[in-house]
């Protein structure tokens, strides 16, 4: 592995040390007002003996740190189900102990004990109990005394950071960093918008509120790949026996569909096809929902008629067999311009521009020098389409999304043609 690692906000704070232990150390003052509270100057945590792995630990490290400080300063506050989640892991690590010590388990410790091990518990976490907690932490304590064991073992210490758990994750499943960034920028958005800072403290009305929020924030598809990611993440999580049971999995099914699309600013697309009036492209993808590389893809003998009436058919993109395509009032001056029988390309007559490269310009074009982009075009025209009572299967069709072995009616004149449904 290179020595060569991505800058972070911790490298600051890491420090080569001759120790003991000689290697690299996490040091971070303390801020003057902190340091009674803390008893303490500064904050070191020895990491590892190379800088590579020092600096692979120490983003859980800063993330302990800088909650700690948050904590004692109260900018940050602990929930009641954190404070019980972290009681109920000091109580298990504690019959765990006594266990491997094959030590005889009494009922529960003295109250000098029952302190002492409740506040070490917490600040090995990098947390901070208050006096006004510390009965709520009590009684989950003493509460999971008197229940079993989980049946897997636990982790020697499970790990409450955002940091933390990508990190234990990533010892499971190897991954890219691009993707543990993705999980990090995930898991934090779950844990500011439940208003808690351990990962662990997440319950299933967390969980639910959160799938809501996702779905009702952002489109069906990027909300379905967010909380599946998540999803897959707790899964993970319980089968390290970082948690005991996974919040998500107990949702109710999801029966959602996709947002109404929302329309485009009527002035400004007003102005947009005034300016690209005379832009064949844009006229194609604007009122006929063609893709750009359909569109650059037209050659004269695409343009005919059927019936008598003009029609424009559509014989590449991803649809498998190809469309036909009404010609509506608006575009029948380019259908007189383009119709004949030849089979070259109408557009991009240089050699070196083919009919993807003309079309991926074009759009690049568009939505660099416009406030939309091609596909935002072809949902607004399909939203029209949807206001003047087209089907969802005519629309799907219309776009190229679904097969069709018939002419389709384009539904975009001033006055509503009969619609092929």
């Amino acid at each position: 592995m290179s020595d060569k690692v991505a800058a972070a906000a911790w490298d600051e704070c890491l420090v080569e040390a001759a120790g003991p232990p000689a290697g690299w150390w996490y040091v971070r003052p303390v801020p003057r007002a902190l340091q009674q509270s803390l008893g303490r100057r500064s904050i070191r945590r020895y990491l590892a003996s190379t800088f590579v792995q020092a600096h692979r630990l120490a983003a859980d490290v800063h993330e302990q740190v800088e909650r700690l400080l948050g904590l004692s300063a109260g900018e940050l506050q602990l929930r009641g189900r954190e404070i019980r989640l972290v009681a109920r892991e000091c109580a298990r690590r504690w019959r765990e102990r006594l266990s491997a010590a094959a030590l005889p388990t009494p009922s529960r410790p003295d109250e000098s004990e029952l302190v002492e091990l409740l506040m070490n518990g917490f600040r090995s976490r990098g947390l901070v109990l208050e006096e006004p907690d510390f009965l709520e932490a009590r009684e989950a304590f003493l509460a999971q005394l008197v229940s079993p064991l989980p049946p897997l073992p636990a982790p020697r210490l499970r790990p409450n950071t955002v940091a933390g758990w990508v990190a234990a994750r990533q010892r499971l499943r190897p991954v890219s960093a691009s993707t543990r960034q993705a999980w990090q920028r995930e898991l934090r958005r779950l844990l500011v918008f439940s208003d808690v800072s351990l990962p662990g403290a997440i319950t299933e009305g967390a969980a639910f509120r959160w799938r809501n929020h996702v779905l009702s924030s952002v489109n069906l598809a990027t909300a379905q790949r967010r909380l599946s990611l998540i999803d897959a993440f707790y899964a993970d999580a319980l089968r390290s026996a970082l948690v005991e049971h996974n919040p998500f999995a107990s949702l109710p099914p999801l029966h959602a569909s996709s947002l109404p699309l929302r329309p485009l600013n009527p002035e400004l697309l007003k102005e947009l096809d005034h300016e690209r009036r005379s832009d064949p492209i844009y006229a194609l993808v604007r009122w006929l929902g063609l893709r750009p590389r359909e569109a650059a893809e037209l050659r004269p003998i695409d343009w005919t008629c059927i019936d008598g009436n003009p029609v424009l058919c559509i014989r590449s993109g991803r649809s498998a067999q190809q469309r036909c395509l009404q010609i509506p009032e608006p575009l029948k001056p380019l259908w007189q311009q383009c119709n004949g029988p030849g089979e070259a390309h109408l557009w991009g007559a240089l050699p070196d521009v083919t009919p993807p490269l003309l079309a991926r310009r074009w759009a690049d074009g568009l939505r660099r020098h416009s406030f939309c982009n091609a596909t935002e075009l072809r949902q607004e025209c399909a939203r029209q389409w949807r206001q003047q009572g087209v089907s969802e299967l005519v629309v799907r069709q219309l776009l190229g999304a679904a097969r069709s072995t018939r002419m389709l009616h384009c539904p975009t004149e001033t006055t509503q043609p009969d619609i092929c449904t």
